[in-house]
């Protein structure tokens, strides 16, 4: 029996990304995966700054940066063409040092991330590779699978990791029930490169319109698609014939100037997995989550569930923490997914609105909201906190100042270092960032003392020896920051400094030198956590 760290079933977006970024850590993994080769046609196609800082920690960012464009934005139309809603992304650079929202073409991204995992000699891709079976005990769990010759093998680990999509074998087979958002519809996608001169929005539209709501979204280079509600009366099927669909997308644009490229019918729906874990199995990406698309988020979710899990394994691994932090993944990541699918479905309600009165309303409301300057216009704005788990306070109720924020990632540089961009410097481990010199040293003094957090990093913005000398305390690193993001989250959260979890969201902040020691006590208090609530298995 071949045995691993980490099994991973499935190896589309999320458990690629998963791979690498266990691969990166040192873990010994197996990847298993039904199909032969990755799907040719796009699929998602939007995605954020937070994505790409997980591509960051895999070293393939600037890769997977190279085929992509930015978001345009997205302007919501009214029954009578005027625009009721923007939803734009916040203004580039962004402060995770990434463009705050592109796109892309999955098949490129999918492909860069495979060959990522090739560089990871412990990493064994089984593709055509079927998962019959899972049986868990106290030690690890037994993963039995079919090889495309139907032979059949018994693979071992200490985890499995369910990133086998939305009809998930492993999901089944532990029995984990899907809690249901109602939201169920059905819609046609189609994919199109344009081949001549048309006239077609600059930005992505969402066409409000009783008559036919649908969805235009401006791709890279020249892929563009259109999202198409199925009517009543209109079944799902009547999209293969090319004569109905070609009457159909003739509504939003001259279909002479485009060459379709793929027609899916898909069934949105807006599901969440009520249970996360289960002993020494989790769920992630559409195992776990399903969302309608009017957000581009469900492939986000699926990487930041892989960027969630992958450091806090690899931590319990490693012995630097207990494995009560396991539990954290899903009470981090439930609510915050689930934040996300209901935002998704209250646009898909705002879009789909068949009644014209009704409809007529909505548009008096949101244009009102839009002109009067108090409607949301920021797309990031719907992307919610973490708001409970491994955070300064989330024991007490109460989350201490800044936690569960996303930390920004600056641009630094300084005599110690070449300018880059900050998680290049710390990655792997928890950090402190601190404007202090005085509160740094000691600060890496009081590290050094607890094996739960001796490899965390400190980093000094502009303290001693930051502006061109060198730092006089051994372990911390001297460095400027562009643009002063990291000092503005210090300001507007009345701290001298942060604590930085490995997945660049803020543990907590100190208002002081002395609340910064008790801060860490706590911090390493909570990794030496041993038995989590979720430890029992089933075989």
């Amino acid at each position: 029996m071949e045995t691993y760290d980490a099994i991973i079933a499935g190896y589309g977006p999320t458990g690629a990304t998963l791979a690498n970024l266990l691969g990166t850590m040192g873990m010994r993994v197996a990847v298993v995966e039904r199909e032969k080769a990755i799907y040719d046609k796009p699929r998602a196609i939007t995605a954020d700054h937070e994505a790409m800082r997980a591509f960051q920690a895999i070293g393939l960012a600037e890769q997977i940066e190279e085929g992509t464009c930015p978001h345009p934005g997205t302007d919501f139309v009214g029954v009578k063409g005027e625009v009721i809603k923007r939803f734009y992304p916040m203004p580039a650079p962004g402060p995770l040092g990434w463009e705050p929202t592109f796109m892309f073409f999955q098949p490129t991204l999918e492909a860069i991330l495979r060959e990522g995992v090739k560089r990871f000699a412990a990493v064994d891709v089984m593709l055509e590779h079927a998962l019959l079976d899972v049986r868990q005990d106290a030690e690890g769990v037994d993963v039995a699978v079919a090889g495309p010759d139907g032979a059949q093998k018994t693979l071992r680990a200490r985890w499995l990791l369910a990133c086998d999509g939305a009809r998930s074998v492993v999901r089944t087979t532990i029995g984990a029930p899907l809690h249901d958002l109602a939201f169920d519809e059905w819609w046609v996608v189609v994919d199109a490169n344009l081949h001549g001169d048309i006239e077609l929005p600059e930005r992505c539209v969402q066409y409000c319109r009783p008559s036919r709501p649908g969805t235009y979204i401006v791709g890279p280079e020249r892929l563009r698609r259109w999202e198409i509600k199925v009517m009543p009366g209109e079944t799902p099927e009547s999209f293969n014939d090319p004569e109905h669909l070609d009457r159909v997308l003739s509504t939003f644009v001259d279909t002479s100037g485009v060459d379709v490229l793929r027609v899916a019918i898909y069934r949105f729906h807006a599901v969440v997995a009520e249970q996360w874990r289960q002993g020494r199995v989790f769920l992630l990406g559409d195992a776990a989550h399903q969302m309608p698309p009017f957000l581009g988020q469900g492939l986000c979710a699926g990487v930041r569930d892989a960027y969630n899990l992958a450091w806090k394994l690899d931590a319990v691994r490693r012995g630097k923490a207990g494995d009560a932090l396991l539990d954290s993944y899903g009470a981090e990541r439930r609510p915050h997914v689930q934040t996300v699918v209901e935002h998704a479905k209250s646009f898909g309600l705002i879009i789909g609105e068949l009644d014209e009165a009704a409809a007529l309303e909505r548009d008096s409301v949101l244009g009102a909201a839009l002109a009067a300057g108090i409607a949301p216009t920021v797309r990031q704005a719907f992307i919610p906190d973490l708001a409970a788990g491994l955070l300064q306070g989330a024991g007490a109720g109460e989350l201490g100042e800044g936690a569960g924020t996303l930390f920004p990632q600056p641009w630094v540089n300084g005599a110690q270092i070449e300018r880059t961009r900050l998680d290049e410097r710390v990655r792997g481990d928890f950090y402190v960032v601190c404007t202090d010199a005085g509160i740094a040293a000691q600060t890496r003094a009081q590290l050094g003392e607890t094996r739960w957090l001796e490899g965390a990093a400190v980093v000094c913005l502009g303290g001693n020896g930051a502006s061109g000398a060198s730092g006089d305390t051994p372990g911390v690193l001297y460095c400027e920051e562009e643009r002063d993001t990291v000092r503005r989250w210090l300001a507007d959260h009345n701290a001298v400094a942060a604590i930085v979890r490995p997945d660049g969201f803020a543990w907590g902040s100190a208002r002081s030198a002395a609340d910064l020691g008790g801060a860490l006590a706590v911090l390493a208090q909570a990794l030496a956590a041993e038995h989590g609530a979720n430890v029992a298995v089933a075989a």
